[in-house]
């Protein structure tokens, strides 16, 4: 009896003390997060581990003699083994037994070599193309690809010729962040662009970029390693003048005279085109996204973006989201075959200071070209002051499709109030990320360098009018889709304070993921907290940092037009969700407090959801989980 009550006891103790286990993992993750450029745990890697001889690399370290070029080696070869592995190994420069050995003795002929000799690896380069290079080209073409453990045996050899290239200093470059590099960054492009070459940045150098109204297009591939970039923002020309347009290889077509209207159903344009194209169409004689609150507006001219093929096909993974009784202006932007891509660059972006007014600036790297990857890229923001204009985006994609930004690093804007559309004071969005007619666009690995929990900064990204946008394995401060997206994919992530804002139709999926917000998830209010379509939650965790129970936050008066019929999730499917919060919590905030009754009258009704099913529901203690506390809107229950 005495042993049945002693396990009694330890039962209660054990129920009793999980919450708290819990709020000292939350301590530990918030400490974490304090420390910027925190990464998702949740990232999935390509290799179990990696060997020397049988050895793990945690017996390792790396070894490399004085000066930049090793010190910028060594760190991209730590970043690349952790990213492939997990396993993150020391730099210790008085090693030499269990080691990666940087070579000090520099080849002539523009190779990079990895040999491994008596258990120990030994890299070298050439002065013209550098180490880190040759590192990450490894790394791309062999770990990243890889599965399961992969073994440096001895007499493993690794070689790489780099050939057909330029350099920013063959054109004048001077790299000493001090001397103003743009002139010589466009020339260099701009020869790059016609003769096919790709164009390299010198590893130690540092490019000075002023206020000039210059923009070097890219449209050969593009390795900035380890390079770094100064971008003055202090005194600018022009606003609007992007450093880096990622230019396709053709031009936009207007094709308005061949397609005639569509309806939502259809599965062709009418017209066949000369190469698959993404193909963005509008109807300015409907306005969609009325926009209500403090920047209110008149709407936005219909837009919709696709993808269609030579015979005139829809593309089923981006069908039409609405009727086209008009298509006033359709164009097609042709979509290169090959894969351009863009590797590495530490860029500091000096903040401009400006007025706080809703005068945008876009002095980054917009990319306008589908087939394009982004990697390795690194992104910092300093001198942000007492007053500041708002950024529309360090890297944005604009008219593309099938873009990837992946292992790289963005920066939180400081946030600046003005008086918006309403005549009351609001806070500006200023982003690093943003889209805008963007199809299949992929954002895998990404981080960012403050704290993604910290509410002195704006959410990360904004997007508009985009299709099949996927966070994976990222740890961003937001999600957001503004005027609509077509199916959103988070997986294997961490959300910070603005967490996953949302309205669109199709499929949202969230798989794995952390969100450390108000609400796990908020339909926009200002575009009435509509989504079309299906959410799909699995093993999730919220940690909210606000005081309401509910989950998904929808507002919507049902009295203001916002150019379509408002809907809720149609369909609900939870499969493991965690919510760090004592007591009942709500599935659904109350939407309309006014709509308490059936015979309340609405002017714009919102659709309530049709089907609600949860499974392996969890919270801190004591509670469960409700649609909602408003019965009049929500009378579909829960399922399992």
């Amino acid at each position: 009896m005495f042993s049945q009550i002693i396990a009694v006891i330890m039962s209660v103790l054990t129920a009793l003390s999980a919450p708290f286990s819990q709020l000292f993992s939350e301590i530990e993750l918030k400490n974490e997060l304090s420390k910027g450029s925190y990464e998702s745990p949740y990232i999935v890697r390509p290799l179990d581990g990696i060997t020397v001889n049988g050895v793990s690399i945690d017996e390792y370290c790396v070894t490399a003699p004085q000066g930049d070029l090793y010190a910028y080696a060594a760190e991209t070869l730590v970043n690349e083994l952790y990213k492939a592995c997990g396993v993150k190994i020391a730099v210790n420069n008085g090693a030499t037994q269990k080691a990666f050995i940087i070579n000090e003795t520099l080849g002539e002929n523009d190779s990079f070599s990895l040999k491994v000799e008596d258990g120990s690896v030994y890299i070298s380069g050439s002065k013209g193309t550098g180490i880190s290079r040759g590192i990450a080209a490894f790394a791309d073409e062999y770990l990243l690809s890889a599965q399961g453990t992969y073994d440096f045996k001895d007499g493993y050899e690794y070689t790489k010729t780099f050939t057909d290239y330029v350099t920013y200093a063959d054109f004048g470059a001077v790299g000493d962040g001090k001397a103003d590099d743009l002139e010589a960054i466009v020339k260099t492009h701009e020869y790059a662009n016609a003769n096919g070459l790709s164009v390299f940045a010198d590893e130690t150098a540092t490019y000075y970029i002023g206020g000039a109204s210059k923009t070097a297009y890219i449209k050969t591939n593009t390795d900035w390693s380890t390079a770094h970039f100064i971008i003055d923002d202090t005194a600018v020309e022009n606003i609007g003048s992007w450093i880096f347009n990622v230019a396709p290889s053709q031009n936009s077509k207007n094709i308005t005279d061949k397609v005639s209207p569509l309806k939502i159903d259809a599965t062709s344009i009418g017209t066949t085109l000369d190469e698959k194209s993404l193909v963005v169409l509008y109807d300015s004689n409907t306005k969609r996204y009325i926009r209500k609150g403090a920047n209110q507006n008149s709407g936005s001219t219909q837009t919709d973006v696709i993808l269609v093929d030579e015979n005139g096909s829809i593309d089923p993974a981006t069908p039409l989201i609405w009727d086209f009784d008009a298509v006033t202006n359709a164009v097609a932007y042709p979509i290169d075959s090959e894969t351009l891509t863009i590797n590495g660059g530490v860029f500091t972006s000096i903040a401009n200071n400006a007025p706080s007014e809703y005068t945008y600036y876009s002095r980054g790297i917009q990319i306008r070209r589908s087939n394009t990857v982004v990697d390795r890229l690194y992104h910092i923001v300093t001198n942000e002051g007492k007053t500041g204009a708002p950024y529309s985006a360090f890297v944005s994609l604009s008219c593309c499709a099938d873009v990837t930004v992946k292992n790289s690093t963005f920066t939180g804007h400081k946030k600046y109030k003005t008086i918006g559309s309403a005549g009351t004071s609001v806070t500006m969005g200023t982003y690093d990320i943003g889209g805008a007619t963007a199809v299949n666009a992929k954002f895998i690995n990404c981080n960012q360098t403050n704290d993604i929990t910290d509410t002195d900064y704006w959410g990360i990204a904004g997007t508009n009018y985009c299709k099949n946008l996927v966070y994976d394995g990222c740890a961003l401060s937001r999600y957001d889709a503004h005027q609509g997206v077509l199916n959103a994919t988070i997986k294997n992530s961490v959300l910070g304070h603005h967490g996953i804002k949302l309205i669109g139709s199709g499929t949202a999926l969230i798989e794995n993921t952390t969100v450390l917000a108000e609400d796990f998830v908020d339909l926009r209010s200002d575009y009435g907290s509509t989504w079309n379509g299906d959410f799909i939650i699995r093993n999730c965790k919220f940690y909210p940092t606000g005081v309401s129970t509910h989950i998904i936050k929808a507002e919507n008066s049902e009295d203001h037009d916002f150019g379509y019929t408002c809907y809720l999730p149609q369909r609900v499917d939870i499969d493991g969700l965690y919510v760090h919060r004592l007591g009942i919590n709500y599935l659904f905030s109350k939407v309309n407090p006014d709509h308490k009754n059936e015979s309340y009258t609405a002017q714009f009704p919102v659709v309530p959801p049709q089907e609600i099913t949860v499974k392996n529901y969890s919270n801190l203690l004591f509670g469960s989980l409700a649609v909602s506390q408003n019965k009049a809107i929500f009378q579909t229950e829960i399922t399992e």
